[in-house]
């Protein structure tokens, strides 16, 4: 049986479920043991959308979160039902331990029942103390005490017609104390991420010293040297200007031909190039601006010296929001990503450090534009204006995202590089979320390895399988055989099968 569901879909996770459910119950009757599989779903169910998906280890403070707060929050059981949660969960307990299917992680088998028998007064308490419980349930709770049944659309119907009409009486202190117990079950919680495997910094090093845009940052620092005059309008003066498209190589075209016509080139604004790496460079904080100079940051020079830390920066701005108004120029229609640029980048980020291999320009393009659509558009021609302006704009971040090193475009795809999961795994740390690494994983279960190495790219994978192996080697053997012979995933046997022959 697999018992690890840590990123898996609901179409991974619930057939292996109701398999397991059925074993367990098999196993119960055997036993003459009187179970409600209803209980079990509910269990694992909440284990896996807000736990950790981990259905073999489980600790005393697991089954009080579950037992105490979400199923009198969730679960919808009549009074005589309650009675067989706790003999269910214990014989659960039993199951996996007879099974072998607890893992070396979870408490021990007496500690459970422990647990459990010491919370059986507050358990029957709670399940029927409706200020405990969610909307949802309460209002079912609520029709099956009037008779109504809850299934039927024409039976609920008029109960919640007799409910807005004022003639079921309901205590307003009751219900906002059930709104509350919604809200405060229900926070927002980060998407889980996948284990992406980052080289050492020292690697990572050698690759952000190869990056174009670490090295016209650099080139940009040093040539402000002591400072420049800017413009009584703040903007580069035009000769500077000039001089930064040879310099940086940005491929300004000066003076441009059109048709037949010369557009002279009057304001470094007009060379959107170097107007970019100026900004990029401001963003970053390796230069700025003081009293119509441009200057170098004096404290950044450490960074500008060491090419990962001026890489990291580079990413850093690249989610600010003024920078973003000089990358998305907007040109003849306003463009919707010019003021929300930090989301653009971010579903970007976070779209390639998730995915396992190339992703579709395409797709990229329709998760920006469905992340920064705030409004739907009032017609057709103003749709099509927006997607346009959008999937310009989101061309551009790819292209500086790019130029840094991040990522590559081959063709229509996108594919994250080395550096980009080193740089994107630190930026997501900076905004507070976790990031596995592979010291996360040299203690874990064979399950939790081969399962976190199957949900993500054949390098991490990798990575990941030969830092745990190499760790206790005789230890690993033995549970890839294991897992080689338990698991029902076929992906997970061929992995536990492949390094357990080592």
């Amino acid at each position: 049986m697999r018992m690890v569901f840590r990123l898996a879909p609901e179409e991974a996770y619930a057939p292996a479920r109701d398999r397991l459910i059925r074993r367990f119950d098999t196993w119960a009757r055997r036993q003459r043991r009187p179970v409600d599989p209803f209980v079990v779903m509910a269990l694992l169910d909440h284990r896996w959308s807000d736990g950790d998906g981990l259905l073999g280890r489980w600790q005393p403070g697991d089954f009080e979160v579950t037992l105490l707060d979400w199923f009198p929050r969730k679960v919808t059981l009549a009074a005589a039902e309650t009675g067989t949660v706790l003999p269910t969960v214990h014989a659960f307990v039993d199951f996996l331990f007879d099974q072998d299917l607890a893992d070396r992680h979870c408490a021990d088998q007496a500690e459970l029942h422990a647990a459990l028998d010491k919370m059986t007064d507050e358990f029957d308490a709670v399940m029927t103390d409706e200020r405990r419980y969610g909307p949802a349930k309460f209002w079912t709770m609520r029709m099956l005490g009037a008779g109504v049944d809850p299934d039927d659309p024409a039976a609920t119907q008029r109960y919640v017609d007799e409910v807005n009409a004022g003639r079921v009486p309901v205590d307003p202190t009751l219900l906002a104390q059930v709104m509350a117990n919604h809200l405060e079950g229900s926070p927002d919680q980060p998407p889980p991420l996948p284990f992406v495997a980052a080289p050492a910094d020292d690697v990572a090093r050698t690759w952000a010293e190869q990056s174009v845009a670490v090295g016209r940052l650099r080139g940009l620092v040093a040539w402000v040297g002591a400072g420049r005059t800017l413009t009584a309008t703040g903007r580069l003066r035009l000769a500077d200007a000039r001089e930064l498209v040879e310099l940086l190589e940005t491929g300004d075209v000066l003076d441009p031909v059109i048709g037949d016509r010369v557009w002279k080139t009057r304001s470094s604004d007009d060379l959107y190039g170097v107007s970019v790496h100026v900004a990029w460079a401001r963003a970053a904080r390796v230069v700025r601006v003081v009293k119509g100079r441009l200057l170098p940051v004096k404290s950044a020079a450490k960074v500008v010296a060491d090419p990962l830390a001026l890489a990291r920066r580079a990413l850093a701005a690249c989610f600010d929001r003024d920078f973003g108004t000089t990358v998305c120029v907007g040109g003849w229609a306003e463009s919707i990503l010019r003021w929300q640029v930090d989301e653009a980048v971010s579903t970007l980020a976070l779209t390639l450090f998730t995915s396992t291999g190339p992703v579709p320009v395409a797709a990229l393009r329709d998760l920006v534009y469905a992340t920064v659509l705030d409004v739907p558009a009032p017609d057709e021609e103003q749709e099509r204006y927006w997607r346009m302006g959008a999937d310009r704009d989101t061309d551009l971040l790819i292209d500086l995202l790019g130029e840094l090193g991040v990522l590559t475009v081959d063709g229509q795809h996108v594919e994250l590089t080395p550096l980009g999961a080193t740089l994107i795994a630190g930026q997501l740390r900076s905004f507070g979320l976790r990031v596995p690494g592979i010291e996360e994983f040299v203690d874990e279960t064979a399950e939790v390895v081969v399962s976190t190495a199957a949900d993500t790219d054949p390098a991490s994978a990798a990575a990941l399988l030969d830092a745990w192996y190499a760790h206790d080697p005789e230890r690993s053997r033995a549970e890839l055989r294991a897992l080689a012979e338990r698991t029902d995933d076929a992906a997970h046997r061929r992995l536990a099968k492949a390094y357990a022959r080592r």
